[in-house]
This record gives C-alpha cells, structure tokens and sequence, in this order.
C-alpha cells in the first residue's frame, strides 16, 4: 500500500528526517509515536503531497506520489490534519461533501451517489443529525468527527491523521479510536496517525513506528514497546521513571 524508502528531509540546514524507511499493507493500523520534533507531522506531509520529496522515495500502490496528478492521489490518500478552527461558513453536510471532490468535476457537483456516501459517513461517525448545523456550531469531539467524515467520504484506500485525539476528553478520544477501528476492520483502510497518548496506542492501535530525532527506531507490534523498554530510550526517561504493560509512565514514589 506505503512504502517510505530512505527518506530524508531539510528545513534550511536542520535535517528533520534522516534516511526514514517503511512499508504499510493493505489493512495495516499503525501509530506514529515520538518526541516534539522528531518528524512526525513532516513525514505525514511527505506522504500526504504537501512537502515535497528531497531525497528517497515515496509510492503509493508502487507508484511514486509524485507522478500522480492532485485529484488521483486524493482518491488514494485522505488527511486529517492537526486540529484547527471550524469553518465557519458550511455545514457539517458540506463540509463532509468535501470529501467527494476528487471524484466530481468542474460542472458536475454531486450526484445522488456521492450524497449517499456523505450519509453513510455521517452515520460512521454519529453526525447525521447534526447535517445542517454549521460547523462553527461544533464542539471540538463534533469537529473533529466532521474532518473524520470527511476523510470517510473521500473513500482512499490510505488515511492518514495528524493527532486526532489532541485537546478532546476522554470519551471524545474512545469515540474516534473506535471509529477508525471500526473503518480499519471493515473496510481494510490503511490507517497511519500520530498520537502522542502511549497508554491510548496500546489499547487501539496494533502497530506502532517509532520516531526519534527525525530516525525510525522501530516499527512492528506496539505492544513489544514497553516490554522491549524502547519508551525510555525514545522519551529519554531516566531511572526515576517506571513505564507499565499498558503504557502507562510514571514518576517513582509519585
């Protein structure tokens, strides 16, 4: 589905990414989990289109991102990104028929297929009474399940998210993982998000890579991270720190 193949990236003489490889399946859910600055949202944007490559290669079903045109790599590839304020001048209903524009054109807006996906999204994430309400009407758990339904309503084979559960209570965070669970389950999506929430990683998302310093320092089960100890070399935790099965650190004799 992904593959990421020695890929580095430069902000002016800072390296962000440092020969950074992977490989996602078809199906694959997998957290991206590592320290402010460690590259996280640059390699999304890598992947997504909206950096361009500097050095290695990136390809989508064996077919480097570049050479797709914008509509086609959005049929592949949907984004959440980082939270952000609502729109305020569409409705949720629209702003989830967003989704749908890669497949429409300039004079065919949307179709009664394309409405009947925006619905079943809607549904997917418990927004369809809320259809007409305009997004800055939203909560932030409601907002962020709209830019969820909308990645839904693209139907890409790839999702990728950019710390979705940032700034939402505890059930708001329960809600969205088992959204992108449900979707991952029942539609082989491929789901790549960052999360900063070790303990939440550990209860939802099967497969984790770990970034550090803008390198891969491992990619397979997330629950071999706190069985391996790789939080206390990623986090740079002392022996002051203990970290559980679940993911859970804490201070000793806290």
């Amino acid at each position: 589905m992904l593959s990421v193949s020695h890929v580095s990236y430069r902000y002016q003489n800072d390296l962000v990414l440092d020969k950074v490889s992977f490989e996602l399946e078809k199906g694959d859910y997998c957290a991206i989990i590592g320290p402010n600055g460690s590259g996280k949202t640059t390699l999304l944007n890598l992947i997504s289109g909206a950096l361009k490559k500097q050095e290695g290669n990136l390809q989508i079903l064996n077919k480097n991102i570049e050479d797709y045109p914008v509509k086609d790599l959005a049929k592949q590839i949907s984004v959440v990104p980082q939270r952000s304020e609502p729109v305020y001048h569409f409705s949720v209903f629209d702003m989830v028929m967003f989704g749908r524009h890669p497949y429409q054109t300039r004079w065919n807006y949307y179709n009664p297929d394309d409405e009947a996906i925006v619905v079943d999204a809607l549904k997917k994430t418990n927004l369809l009474s809320l259809k007409a309400r305009m997004t800055s009407q939203l909560s932030g758990g409601e907002f962020q399940r709209t830019l969820i339904a909308r990645a839904i309503a693209q139907q890409a084979p790839l999702m990728l998210l950019d710390e979705p559960l940032a700034n939402l209570d505890i059930p708001h965070q329960f809600e969205i993982l088992e959204i992108l669970s449900e979707l991952n389950r029942t539609k082989q999506t491929t789901v790549l998000m960052v999360i900063h929430d070790l303990s939440l990683a550990m209860q939802a998302i099967p497969k984790s890579l770990l970034l550090k310093n803008g390198r891969l320092t491992y990619m397979g089960d997330t629950r071999n991270i706190c069985k391996q100890n790789l939080v206390f070399d990623l986090f740079d935790l002392d022996e002051s720190y203990e970290v559980n099965d679940v993911g859970n650190v804490r201070k000793k004799n806290a």
